[in-house]
C-alpha cells in the first residue's frame, strides 16, 4: 500500500479489542486505531500494523473516552466507529455521537446491556411480557418466586458467559444464588435481577441489520446445563419448521425495533415454548461466541464477520445477504460444536485426548478452552469448560454425533486443591 493509499484508506476507531476482527478490517484495506482499557492492551493483535493504540483506566469516565476520541479525530479523522464486544460499548456509542459517526445510540446500548431496562422496554412495546425485578438479597428472590411461581432465574443485570446465572427451584437456594450473581466479576455493575424461568427449547438467532432493516443470517439450536445455564453445545441449522422460523424472524425483528437497533450484527437468545410462545432471553450487539461464526460458515457457507467488516467500511453488506450472494456455496449442510467438561474438581495439570478427538470422522477442530493451572470445581460458567470440538457433515445428526464423540475423548488431568470451593 502506497503513502497515498494509506491516506485515502478508511480509518476505523475500534473501542475495546475485537480479537481477529480488526485484522480483517485491515485486510480489507482499512487503517485501525484503538481506544481501550489498559488491561486490554496486551490482547491487541498486530500492534505494529495499527495507526495508534491508546489506553485508559477502567475507572475513566465516558467523558475521558470522548475527549480523547475528539482529539485523535481532529488530527487524523476517523471514518467509522466500531466495537466488537460488550465491554465499553457504552463508550463507543458516546464516542460515535460526539464524532458525528453512525453506530448504535447510547440508549440502545443501555437497553441491551441493562437486562432490567430491556425487559421494561419490551413489555411496553408489547413484544415480550416476561416479568422480572431487581433484587438486593436472597429474601427478595424468595418474595418474587412466591409471588410469581418457581423456578426463577437469578443473574447479574449486566454479564456474559453465563457468569452468575442460577436457575432457582425454591426458597432454600435463593440466598446462594443471589450471592453468586452479586459476585460475578465480568461486569462493572454489581446489580442483580430475578425473572421468570422460561421453559422451552432454546435457540440463538443471528441477525444482520442496516438502516433499520433486519435479515436473518442463521439460527442455532442450543444445549445448556440446567442449573447455571452453561452452554455445552450448538448446532446449525436449528431444525425449526419454516413456519416457526418465520415467526422467530419476525419476533426478533420486533425486539430489535423496540430497542432501537438499526445496524450491525446481533446475537439473540430466545426460547420457544411447547405452546408456541416466544420469549427473549437476552440480546447482544456483537458477533456470537462459542465459534458460532465458524459453525455458520461450515454449515451454510456465509461469513458473518465479512458482513460486519463490509458494513463498517460502508459497503452494501445487507444487499449481499438478501440476494444470497453472501452464501458462497461451500456449506456442508450442518455443523455442531460440543464442549468437554471436567469430571473432577482440582487444578488442571494437563488436557489430553485432543488428537483423538481430531481423528473422529467429520471433526474439523478440537481445542483447549481451559488453561493449565486453572482451578475448577463445579461447572458454573463458560470459563469452566475444558475444550471444544467442532464438526461438520451433511446432516445435523451426523455433525452433532461427531462433535459429542470427540468431546467424550477429552479429559483433564487434575491435582487436588484443598479449600478450593468456588474457585474457577
Amino acid at each position: 500500500m502506497t503513502h497515498d493509499d494509506v491516506l485515502g484508506a478508511p480509518h476505523i476507531l475500534v473501542i475495546g479489542g475485537g480479537r481477529e476482527i480488526p485484522g480483517r478490517l485491515r485486510e480489507a484495506g482499512a487503517r485501525t486505531s484503538f481506544i481501550c482499557r489498559l488491561e486490554v492492551l496486551p490482547s491487541i493483535r498486530e500492534v505494529e500494523r495499527t495507526a495508534g493504540v491508546h489506553g485508559l483506566a477502567h475507572t475513566a469516565p465516558v467523558e475521558a473516552w470522548t475527549e480523547l476520541a475528539v482529539l485523535l479525530h481532529a488530527r487524523d479523522p476517523f471514518t467509522a466507529v466500531a466495537s466488537f464486544s460488550e465491554l465499553d460499548q457504552d463508550k463507543a456509542a458516546h464516542v460515535a455521537q460526539a464524532l458525528g459517526l453512525t453506530w448504535h445510540t447510547p440508549e440502545t446500548v443501555t437497553l441491551v446491556h441493562d437486562k432490567l431496562a430491556m425487559r421494561q422496554r419490551l413489555r411496553e412495546a408489547g413484544v415480550d411480557a416476561t416479568r422480572n425485578a431487581p433484587v438486593a438479597s436472597g429474601d427478595d428472590v424468595v418474595a418474587f418466586g412466591d409471588a410469581y411461581g418457581w423456578p426463577v432465574v437469578v443473574k447479574p443485570v449486566q454479564g456474559t458467559a453465563s457468569s452468575g446465572v442460577t436457575v432457582v427451584d425454591g426458597p432454600e437456594q435463593a440466598a446462594e444464588a443471589w450471592s453468586w450473581a452479586a459476585a460475578a466479576d465480568w461486569a462493572d455493575s454489581p446489580d442483580v435481577l430475578v425473572e421468570e424461568y422460561l421453559t422451552g427449547a432454546e435457540y440463538t438467532v443471528e441477525m444482520f441489520s442496516d438502516d433499520g432493516v433486519h435479515e436473518l443470517v442463521a439460527m442455532t439450536a442450543k444445549h445448556s446445563l440446567p442449573t447455571h445455564c452453561v452452554e455445552v453445545g450448538h448446532v446449525v441449522p436449528a431444525g425449526l419448521t419454516p413456519q416457526d422460523e418465520a415467526r422467530v424472524r419476525a419476533f426478533v425483528g420486533d425486539m430489535l425495533d423496540a430497542i432501537g437497533v438499526r445496524r450491525g450484527g446481533t446475537h439473540t437468545e430466545i426460547k420457544l415454548a411447547e405452546d408456541g410462545q416466544l420469549r427473549v432471553v437476552e440480546t447482544h450487539l456483537r458477533p456470537p461466541g462459542d465459534d458460532t461464526p465458524d459453525l455458520v460458515q461450515d454449515a451454510l457457507g456465509v461469513d458473518m464477520i465479512a458482513l460486519l467488516v463490509d458494513q463498517t467500511l460502508g459497503r452494501p453488506a445487507l444487499a449481499r445477504l438478501r440476494s444470497g450472494e453472501a452464501f458462497d456455496g461451500t456449506g456442508a449442510g450442518a455443523a455442531a460444536i460440543w464442549y468437554a467438561l471436567p469430571s473432577f474438581p482440582g487444578r488442571i495439570t494437563a488436557i489430553t485426548g485432543l488428537d483423538k478427538a481430531r481423528a473422529v470422522e467429520h471433526v474439523v477442530a478440537a481445542a483447549s478452552v481451559a488453561e493449565t493451572g486453572a482451578v475448577i470445581t463445579e461447572v458454573r460458567d463458560s470459563w469452566c469448560r475444558l475444550a471444544s470440538v467442532r464438526a461438520k457433515a451433511a446432516t445435523v445428526d451426523s455433525a452433532l454425533a461427531a462433535a459429542r464423540q470427540g468431546a467424550e475423548l477429552i479429559e483433564a488431568q487434575v491435582e487436588p486443591v484443598p479449600d478450593a470451593e468456588g474457585d474457577r
